[in-house]
């Protein structure tokens, strides 16, 4: 059974947690100055806290009933297009002179996306 509340301390955790290693990376980069294979395991350490918030996502979509499922789906199906086409125009774009669009700034339009999707089939379901 889905609990909003459950699902809210759950996804916090979890985000504390990225938080946490984003942080901790961030100063053990700065501090060791580390280079070759410890550059990279430290520079990729904060991606556990994003496993962990990709675990709770998918542990609250199960707990939920089949129209709250729909919802969520209605949403990520509008997020994946979303974020699909608004790249792929960028791409165009940059050969026109537009800078770099950076992979790191994609899942956050996703997210927004997704948070857009969500509020969409609320509304389309009331």
């Amino acid at each position: 059974m889905f609990s909003i509340k459950r699902y809210g301390v759950e996804l916090s955790g979890a985000l504390a947690l990225y938080v946490a290693l984003l942080l901790g990376a961030n100063a053990a980069d700065q501090l060791l100055q580390p280079e070759g294979t410890m550059k990279m395991a430290i520079a990729i350490l904060p991606i556990l806290g994003t496993v962990a918030v990709a675990w709770t996502v998918l542990r609250g979509l199960r707990r939920m009933d089949e129209l709250q499922r729909r919802i969520q789906f209605d949403a990520i199906v509008l997020s994946f297009t979303g974020t699909a086409l608004a790249t792929f125009a960028w791409g165009f774009a940059e050969g026109a002179g537009a800078p770099e669009l950076r992979a790191f700034h994609v899942w956050p339009l996703m997210a927004v996306l997704w948070v857009v999707g969500v509020c969409v089939a609320q509304w389309r379901y009331r």
